[in-house]
């Protein structure tokens, strides 16, 4: 009986694993590249998804599981409905959360997730992405009309608005005037050493700082100063100098 229990449990423990690997798959190398996953808060829904899916299913089969009971079929049902259940609310969550894109507005990068935004008001094509796909890089651009202006500044929200998306190395010159001195942010050793390993033997000077924020953490983004594009991110608060 316990061969065949513990059989059972690693059999729903299989199915398991690859429906939650194939699943985070997803999440971290497509909706949560670099360190967006941490800062947009997805440690926790992560951990219940796998204490649900990988520990709490397998369990229950290995001490419901018994050859012939005449309930098995149905046991085993409700169990997969919770399953599926915590996957599909886990699913969406992490969906409505993730970065549809990573937008330059003021002063600071923005993420910028899928349940804030509406890609089709975009103007520009290339910024009418699939919510579904990799985060956009995107340079958020005051408009001309006044009042349209002073209403955006009043309700601080420029970077949720499609509509004014520009391309990012269109504006480095400007976008790089307001980058954050290195020399100011990474003082302490435990910060010279972060940044070191990120720049691994590259010049400090051909990448431009700035604060990148996230719902619940926020980070340093690096931006290459000669082409715009993103270099990566840095694992320290932008907002503590020295």
């Amino acid at each position: 009986m316990l061969k065949q229990k513990l059989k059972a449990a690693l059999v729903h423990l299989a199915i398991s694993a690859f429906v939650i690997t194939t699943f985070l798959l997803l999440t971290f190398f497509i909706w949560y590249p670099s360190s967006y996953a941490e800062m947009n808060g997805l440690k926790n829904i992560i951990h219940l998804l796998i204490g649900i899916d990988l520990i709490l299913g397998p369990l229950l089969t290995f001490i419901i599981f018994k050859k012939g009971k005449s309930s098995l079929k149905f046991d085993l049902s409700v169990i997969a409905i919770i399953q599926l259940a915590a996957l599909s609310y886990g699913a969406i969550a992490v969906y409505q959360g993730h970065p549809v894109y990573v937008v330059y507005a003021g002063d600071r990068f923005e993420l910028v997730s899928a349940v804030d935004v509406n890609p089709e008001k975009a103007k520009i094509d290339e910024f009418k992405v699939s919510t579904f796909g990799f985060p956009k890089v995107a340079y958020a651009k005051m408009p001309d009309d006044i009042k349209t202006r002073n209403n955006l500044l009043f309700s601080d929200d420029i970077e949720e608005h499609p509509e004014y998306y520009q391309p990012l190395n269109k504006y480095i010159n400007e976008i790089v005037k307001h980058a954050i001195d290195p020399a100011k942010l990474f003082v302490t050793e435990d910060k010279k050493e972060k940044l070191n390993r990120f720049l691994n033997n590259n010049n400090v000077d051909n990448f431009a700082f700035f604060p990148l924020v996230g719902k619940e953490k926020d980070a340093v983004m690096v931006v290459s100063r000669e082409t715009g594009e993103i270099a990566g991110t840095i694992d320290i608060d932008p907002w503590v100098r020295g």
